[in-house]
């Protein structure tokens, strides 16, 4: 277990990172959704999920602390900082990529979306790393992929970066994010 404990520190700060860069480019929309495809069901991944249950813990959140009709919903959006299920960073509504100015803003943000997936992509055999549900398991992922993973998601996290400063993405930027997409093989 002292492998994945390794891997808590720089997976939380990618998520946030990634959050942060998300609320940047989203909130005003988001913020003013009243159909939101946040649920509940969807946040109890967030403590069913072995790694990030490990996650919750260590900001000191607890299972109990989540809301039965809202989840981690507040009136801000959600509450955790880290250890969302990704399906919440990936997913986007039409209205939200209508609201995008062109292809390339669409192409990073959808790459940006899928950034906290590809880490855990394939963690232990076909399985995605949070849907590992007995800490037990956590013992037998391949953690060395998973740093690999990371390290190509933090690449492909500063070239988005770089993208929504420059509003360009150059050649070598697009092989770098050809990593992320190469989880749809």
């Amino acid at each position: 277990m002292q492998k994945i404990n390794e891997l808590l520190e720089p997976y939380a700060e990618l998520e946030g990172a990634v959050r942060q860069l998300m609320a940047q480019l989203f909130s005003d929309a988001c913020g003013m959704c009243t159909a939101c495809c946040c649920r509940a069901d969807i946040c109890e991944e967030a403590t069913s999920s072995a790694f990030l249950s490990l996650l919750l813990e260590r900001q000191g959140v607890k299972a109990a602390d989540m809301d039965d009709r809202y989840g981690w919903l507040d009136l801000h959006g959600c509450s955790l900082e880290y250890g969302r299920p990704p399906i919440c960073y990936i997913y986007f509504c039409d209205q939200l990529l209508s609201r995008l100015p062109d292809d390339e803003t669409r192409y990073a943000s959808t790459m940006l979306g899928k950034l906290m997936n590809h880490v855990g992509h394939q963690a232990l055999g076909g399985w995605h790393l949070v849907e590992i549900m007995d800490p037990a398991d956590l013992e037998k992922v391949d953690v060395d992929g998973l740093f690999q993973r990371l390290e190509e998601a933090q690449a492909a996290f500063e070239v988005i970066e770089e993208f929504c400063q420059t509003g360009r993405l150059s050649r070598s930027a697009r092989e770098t994010l050809s990593a992320i997409t190469s989880d749809e093989d």
